[in-house]
């Protein structure tokens, strides 16, 4: 028999005592969803006593969600109540102890024994300071300079030996005590090493060798008609988890379909690590089961700005409440004809309302949300994931899709084509945002990110460039002249763009080039000849869309003019 109950009451207690049986338990297993996690503890089996029982679940996390705390029996038992409880340890303490006589006389005796070396540290800087000072007269002496001797030879050479002799016998002091600087400050060293050690020991004595700390518990009572056994498990929402998708996407060439590999960062900071734990990756909302959801009203609008800021008239909340949708136009001439009867219905003649050029959709409930595909990923092996908020990368699946291949060129830009793949029914796949390693033949060539809010019907991914299919591009001709009866002047360019196939195989190339467009209507720009390419006037793209060859190179060319008054240079 199972019987699960939810926390309903929380009572925190500041100093618990353990009377009731205490039990420990192993995190067994976690649902880990995009952000949260849900952990199970689950016991050993257990002996349940008659009648009503008070189980306490020790040590879980700080951070547990305490309105979605859950209990679980498996035996012939009930469960009565579940409730989240702290307990206040104190700290541990050595109780005070006298420092032993050997230790005190040693620490005594370090610090005569310091204050007599530093009196022999100073003794024997005064004895470097006169040595030095002695040296400096000797070396000073204006004997020599000034001439006050007699430049006889014989008296030279008794100045010479004078100052040899004396300034040997001075370095040799000063090497000397030196020596003995040296040896007093190692023995000065040694001792007071010695010294901090024991003051260090002394000071330790009677002081805390444990902090005080909070242990959070589960209490679950339980109620029997007999002696009976079983087991409990307990789960709770712990909010410092999540994961985080990756994906990579490889392809070994153009003919086989692409591995789509799905990857997760799993981290947790829940205050308590996993080890060994069956994990299950979930794109649930955890807090989907808490509230029932309403679909509410969504209503749109024109957006007005007064002063730039948005405002909605009364009138427009009327119409609002009233499940009024305004209409998309498709054109701006349609956009103004429908602000101008707006302003005379809605808005009457206040004048200071200007609407901008843009249809903006509103909405009058709260923010909407577009929710995919709900998953869950069981994962296979355990995993161990401390809880220092550190990520663990773990593979979650792989899938085949099928994909067309293609290449594309833009010349004016780059000269190398770059391998397309195009992958439809993508949103079977059950894609989240995240992102993506792209390989290629074993090659990493690449990343990018994937977000399935803004995809198309057809996921395209760049799978870089193809050493192999080269292009050239280079301008053959321009002309320039002057029109009759006018102050304009007409240009005309001429481009040639030749591309080679050196791979081992069949291509579909589609290629790119442009003319410059103009919103002037004193600037006329035509495309002359498009060598065949589709022509978007609106935007100035020319496309060819090619089959070449292995081995096979294609020539193409293509003309514009442009006209502008002579006097007004173009840029």
């Amino acid at each position: 028999m199972k019987s699960t109950l939810i926390i309903i009451t929380t009572l925190f207690i500041s100093n618990l005592t353990l009377a009731a049986d205490t039990l420990s338990t192993d995190i067994n297993k976690a649902t880990v969803f995009l952000s949260g996690a849900q952990v199970f503890r689950e016991s050993k089996t257990i002996s349940i006593k008659k009648g009503v029982n008070e189980i306490i679940i020790k040590d879980v996390s700080p951070f547990l969600n305490q309105s979605h705390v859950q209990a679980t029996a498996s035996g012939n038992f009930l469960i009565l109540d579940v409730q989240y409880q702290t307990e206040y340890v104190a700290p541990s303490t050595n109780p005070p102890v006298i420092i032993p006589a050997k230790i005190q006389k040693e620490i005594n005796w370090l610090n005569d024994t310091l204050l007599f070396i530093s009196f022999e540290k100073e003794r024997i800087q005064f004895k470097l300071n006169n040595l030095n000072e002695e040296k400096r007269m000797v070396t000073q002496n204006q004997l020599i300079k000034s001439g006050g001797i007699s430049d006889t030879l014989p008296e030279f050479k008794n100045v010479v030996e004078f100052y040899r002799v004396k300034l040997d016998e001075i370095n040799e002091l000063i090497h000397s005590w030196k020596k003995k600087q040296h040896y007093t400050n190692v023995r000065e060293v040694k001792f007071r090493t010695r010294l901090n050690e024991l003051n260090k020991y002394s000071g330790n004595i009677g002081q805390p060798t444990r902090p005080a700390k909070t242990r959070h518990h589960i209490l679950v009572t339980t109620y029997s008609e007999a002696a009976t056994s079983g087991k409990i498990e307990v789960n709770y929402l712990v909010p410092n988890a999540g994961w985080i998708p990756a994906y990579d996407l490889r392809a070994d060439n153009t003919v086989d379909p692409m591995s789509i590999t799905y990857k997760a960062n799993v981290y947790q900071n829940s205050g308590e690590d996993w080890k060994n734990v069956h994990l299950t990756l979930s794109t649930y909302n955890q807090n989907c089961f808490t509230t029932k959801p309403t679909t509410g009203i969504w209503r749109l609008d024109y957006t007005v700005f007064v002063n730039n800021e948005i405002q909605i008239s009364a009138e427009t909340q009327m119409f609002q409440n009233q499940n009024t949708v305004s209409q998309v136009f498709d054109s701006q001439a349609k956009l103004k004809e429908a602000q101008s009867g707006y302003r005379k219905d809605a808005l009457g003649n206040n004048q200071n309302i200007n609407f901008n050029q843009q249809f903006i959709s509103m909405q009058s409930m709260a923010n909407i949300s577009q929710n995919f595909s709900n998953v869950e990923f069981d994962i296979r092996l355990p995993y161990s994931i401390k809880a220092d908020g550190s990520q663990k990368l773990m593979v979650v699946t792989s899938k085949k899709v099928n994909a067309d291949f293609s290449h594309y060129m833009l010349p004016r830009a780059n000269k190398n084509a770059f391998l397309l793949a195009r992958i439809g029914d993508w949103e079977s796949l059950s894609l989240l945002p995240g992102k993506a390693n792209i390989y290629f033949n074993q090659t990493i060539v690449g990343s990018t990110q994937i977000d399935p809010s803004i995809l198309t019907d057809t996921m395209e991914v760049t799978l870089g460039r193809d050493q192999g299919i080269v292009s050239t591009r280079k301008k053959i001709g321009e002309t320039q002249e002057k029109k009759n009866l006018g102050k304009n002047i007409l240009k005309s360019y001429t481009f040639e763009i030749r591309v080679k196939n050196s791979s081992k195989g069949e291509i579909n190339l589609t290629l790119e080039d442009q003319i410059p467009i103009t919103p002037n209507e004193d600037i006329i720009i035509k495309l002359v000849d498009g060598g065949g390419a589709k022509f978007n006037k609106a935007t100035g793209k020319i496309t060819w869309d090619l089959v070449i060859k292995a081995g096979d190179d294609k020539i193409l060319q293509f003309s514009y003019s442009l006209e502008h008054d002579k006097d007004k240079p173009v840029s």
